[in-house]
């Protein structure tokens, strides 16, 4: 996630809420953002054979992008793939143009949230196979576990109009940077510790996230479709393009 993209993220929210509220079916109190498994969703559309005939074998590669109350991806940026995975990164850019997520519920009305994943392809016995899950954290990705991480989402009402101000030198310099934290969030989506592991190139970028998640609404992690407290490894890009 990134500073401009969590004001892209607030716009994109503001026009789909409205469009959320007015469908009728049945919700949740809560829900994150979710693959799906529908023929639109991104694990049916991804070509795997294709990819695997093109010669594209062990792979992974980890994404990011808006989903809208609809459930389409929008403003999607890629932070790190697996050596040689370029034609997986490719198809999985081509395809979040075209697939349908199930989309985060709050307090029972569709919203936006901000989708973390990592795509991983796997060649077996002479066949490939695919997995996507909603996390980015190597451990969890290991063990297979069914682990969807927490989600920044729109919560209608909340103006996040008192932000501490950024950092005077990063403003200064036109810095870009990138923080990797551990964001721990309780069983309610709320924001109990952060802590900062690395930060480049300083700036103070570290602190001042220390400052603004706290203030931010996320979805809580979920456990085997339930919601815990967890704590997970969450990356923040500054000054990074965003683009197809």
């Amino acid at each position: 996630m990134s500073s401009s993209r969590l004001f892209s993220f607030i716009a994109a929210a503001i026009a789909t809420w409205a469009a959320a509220n007015v469908w009728a079916e049945s919700l949740p109190q809560n829900r994150p953002a979710l693959i799906g498994s529908g023929p639109g969703s991104l694990v049916n559309l991804i070509d795997t054979q294709t990819l695997f005939q093109k010669g594209q074998h062990d792979a992974w590669v980890m994404f990011e992008c808006g989903v809208a109350g609809d459930g389409i991806a929008f403003g999607s940026d890629f932070f790190t793939a697996s050596p040689d995975s370029g034609l997986l990164k490719n198809e999985v850019r081509r395809r979040l143009r075209q697939t349908r997520f199930i989309p985060a519920v709050y307090n029972h009305k569709r919203t936006s949230a901000w989708f973390a994943g990592t795509v991983v392809l796997v060649v077996a016995k002479g066949q490939p196979h695919l997995r996507i899950y909603a996390n980015q954290d190597p451990d969890e990705i290991k063990r297979g576990t069914d682990f969807v991480a927490p989600q920044l989402i729109s919560v209608p009402n909340h103006y996040l109009s008192d932000l501490p101000h950024y950092p005077s030198v990063a403003t200064h310099d036109e810095a870009a940077g990138v923080v990797k934290l551990r964001h721990s969030v309780d069983a309610n989506g709320k924001t109990m510790d952060v802590q900062v592991i690395s930060e480049l190139p300083g700036y103070q970028l570290g602190d001042y996230l220390k400052k603004v998640l706290p203030l931010l609404d996320f979805s809580p992690g979920y456990r085997n479709g339930r919601p815990a407290t967890t704590t997970y490894t969450l990356t923040w890009w500054f000054g990074r393009t965003v683009g197809w």
